[in-house]
């Protein structure tokens, strides 16, 4: 039934692998062991800016290199980086994760107020909760390695365990999840924007190095 071929999707995360401070000086070198040789930080997923002024076709359109062909209803994107930083009181690495210019679209076919623009609106910023909850859990990882590890190793390590973490994003995007979109608000959706495609199931933990 070409109803069934909705769905909101969140935006594929870019991610950005920095290695900075690798060369530690003389007084880096002669600092004591940190009791924690690598520990992992997390900025906050600050609020989104808010966008509601594509339309479906233009939101699909910015997230082309998404897996799937169908109309996008709204997406979440932000830039993400992992960089290793020195510690800087005791010999040791920080692993950071930050996120830079988070955007949450939802398409301009539904005006705010309407039954269907906060369906999209609430599926979006799930999306957003999530992100929240994948940097508070990437602060409790544990590097499970021994003191000494090289500096790329440390980055591998921290950047399987981000796309581990944001498989939450894929477990939430479900087929029961986009179903919705047939039969909530009477049917407003289907009427507003026409189907274009199989139903748009995303990978937003897909992540690019540049």
């Amino acid at each position: 039934m070409g109803s069934a071929r909705l769905a909101t999707c969140t935006g594929a995360v870019t991610l950005a692998l920095v290695l900075s401070g690798l060369c530690l000086d003389a007084r880096a070198a002669s600092l004591k062991p940190c009791d924690k040789a690598v520990r992992f930080t997390a900025a906050w997923f600050a609020e989104p800016e808010l966008d509601n002024t594509k339309t479906a076709a233009e939101l699909t359109k910015l997230g082309a290199k998404l897996q799937g062909t169908g109309a996008q209803l709204g997406h979440v994107m932000v830039e993400t980086k992992l960089a290793v930083v020195p510690q800087e009181s005791c010999s040791g690495f920080v692993v950071r994760l930050e996120f830079f210019k988070p955007v949450l679209r939802v398409a301009s076919e539904f005006s705010p107020g309407t039954c269907a623009y906060a369906r999209v609106l609430n599926h979006e910023q799930t999306h957003v909760r999530i992100y929240r909850d994948v940097a508070h859990q990437f602060r409790a990882l544990d590097y499970p390695w021994a003191p000494g590890a090289a500096t790329a190793s440390i980055l591998a390590y921290a950047q399987l365990e981000l796309e581990r973490l944001l498989q939450a994003q894929v477990l939430f995007d479900s087929p029961e999840e986009y179903a919705k979109n047939v039969t909530v608000c009477g049917g407003e959706i289907l009427r507003l924007v026409k189907p274009a495609g199989p139903p748009y199931i995303t990978t937003p933990n897909r992540i690019s190095a540049l």
